[in-house]
Formats: structure tokens, sequence, C-alpha cells
């Protein structure tokens, strides 16, 4: 068996004081040097100095290489601090941010809110205003139009009378007398007959008080009038059935004179008034149905006691 320093020309040998030294027996023989014998001198080179003398360098090396990773370490760990201390900092300015963010937040939509606020006060007054013209111009267009119907109900009303005729006869003292009634009958008679043409002729072409006893009407006051004598005697029931086809004429125009009525302004007050006159059931009952549902704002019947205290008529 061939031992493993045999094959290896590098050999180890130990000197006198102990240490190791190499010898190189390929290249460290001189060939050139010989002795006296002819043979040759082998050369060893030391190597064992070299070799204690690299351990301390090695070592210093070592902790050179741990020193500096030592002062690499702390650099990255204060890299790390200032990158802590940077990412409070920027904490920090969010924060601040924030909260300026949310005061600025808040205090755009408290302007946005007073803004809306008057805007929508402002749009209410606005639609408000809208809508009191809006109704002031429909109110005013509604009377206009009510007027314009009004107005063409009594020309409607006057064109139909255009054709109308008195169909009651009227007699005179003298007929009347020659009839059978006494002088004062007739003269009642005949005057009360004529009394109540002239009315019904009058409201037939939509003309107010224009009895021939009527009463002036002051200021606001537009009226159907009619007073008879206060002197006259209370006459019979067959003295008074005489003058019913006249009254029938009169609440026949009186019915159809509605459209007069309406056309009064509003603050003109519509009157009714019979004084002094005499009636029969009749001719009650003729006026009564009449005046039902009329739009007259006074109704006046008085001194209906022909001033001797015994009733005559309503």
């Amino acid at each position: 068996m061939n031992n493993s320093n045999e094959s290896n020309p590098r050999k180890k040998h130990k000197a006198n004081d102990g240490r190791l030294f190499t010898m190189d027996c390929a290249h460290d023989v001189n060939a050139g040097n010989t002795n006296d014998s002819g043979g040759f001198s082998p050369s060893f080179s030391e190597r064992g100095d070299d070799s204690t003398e690299a351990s301390p360098k090695n070592n210093k090396t070592q902790l050179d290489r741990m020193e500096e990773m030592m002062m690499r370490m702390e650099e990255k760990l204060a890299a790390v601090s200032s990158l802590e201390n940077r990412c409070h900092q920027l904490e920090a300015k969010c924060n601040s941010l924030e909260t300026m963010l949310e005061l600025t937040s808040q205090s755009t939509k408290k302007h946005v809110d007073e803004k809306f606020d008057s805007l929508y006060l402002h749009l209410e007054r606005k639609s408000s205003s809208l809508v009191d013209k809006l109704d002031a111009k429909v109110d005013s267009v509604n009377v206009k139009v009510e007027r314009s119907l009004k107005l063409h109900e009594h020309n409607e009303m006057l064109i139909k009378n255009q054709s109308w005729e008195y169909s009651a006869d009227l007699s005179s003292v003298v007929d009347l007398v020659y009839d059978g009634y006494t002088d004062d009958e007739a003269e009642y008679l005949a005057e009360t007959a004529e009394e109540l043409e002239h009315m019904t002729t009058s409201m037939r072409r939509g003309e107010w008080s224009l009895g021939s006893h009527l009463h002036e009407m002051n200021g606001n006051l537009k009226g159907i009038y009619m007073e008879m004598s206060d002197s006259d005697p209370p006459f019979s029931y067959a003295v008074n059935n005489e003058l019913l086809p006249h009254w029938k004429e009169f609440v026949a125009a009186l019915k159809q004179f509605t459209p007069a009525i309406n056309l009064l302004p509003d603050n003109c007050e519509s009157c009714f008034s019979l004084d002094y006159v005499q009636l029969n059931p009749n001719a009650m009952l003729l006026i009564k149905d009449a005046l039902m549902g009329m739009p007259f704002k006074k109704l006046d019947f008085t001194n209906n006691n022909n001033g001797d205290g015994a009733r005559g008529g309503m």
C-alpha cells in the first residue's frame, strides 16, 4: 500500500522548534547544487512562519468585517429610525390634513346649507309672490268673465223683451165707474193698474225704480219700490181681484229681472219694497213665489194698514 505522503510532492516536516514547514520535493530541489560525493542537497522552504503570521491577520479581518457589519446594521437601524420618524411626521401631517379637511367640510356644508336655505326662502317668497300675482290675475280674469256673462244674460233678457207687450187691460176711471165701481174704487183701480204697468214695463227694459210714486233711492241702493196712497181706505177682495191680471204681469217681469240684479256692482244693495199696497191672497202668493230665489239683498213690506188701523194686503 502506498502512503499518501509519498504521492504528495508537498510534505510537512516538523522543525526543531516545533514549527511545521513544508517541503516541496518537486520544485524545491536545487539540481545545480552538488556536494563532494556527487549527490544533490535538497532545498527546503519554510512556510511555518507565514502560516503563523496569517492567523492574527485573518482574525483582524474577521473583526473588521464584523465591525463593518455592525456599522452597516447601525446605518440600517438609523435609516429605519429615520423612516419611522418620517412616518410619524407624515401621520401627524395626515391627521392635521384630516382635521383641516373635516373643518373645511363642515364649514363648506354649513355654507352650502345656509346658501340653500337662503335660496329656498328666496324661491319660496318668489313663488308666493308669483302665486299671489297669478291668483290676482285669475281673479281679475274671473271677474271680467263673470261680468261678461252677466252682461250677456242681461242683453239676452233685453232682446227677448223687445217683442214683449203688456197684456192686461188698462181701464179708465170712467169705464170702471160705468162697470159699477164707486168713484173711489175706480180711481184706486185705475191708479194702481197704471203704477203696475209702469213698473212692469221698466223691469222688462232692465231698468230700476220707475214707479210714479217711487221714492228717490240714495247712495248705492237700487230697488223695485212701489208705494200707494196712505189715504186710501181698505178695499174688498172683489175690488183687488180686478188687479190680479196686472199683478201677474208684474210677477212675470219680476221673475226675469234677475240678470239686471246680477249686473249691479258688489257694493250696491238691491231692494224690493211695497208700501201701502193692498193685496188679496192670490196676489200675495204670486209675489212670494217670484221672490223665492231672487238675489235681492233687502225685502221691505211696511205701512200696509192704509193709515186707518185696518190691515190691507200684506
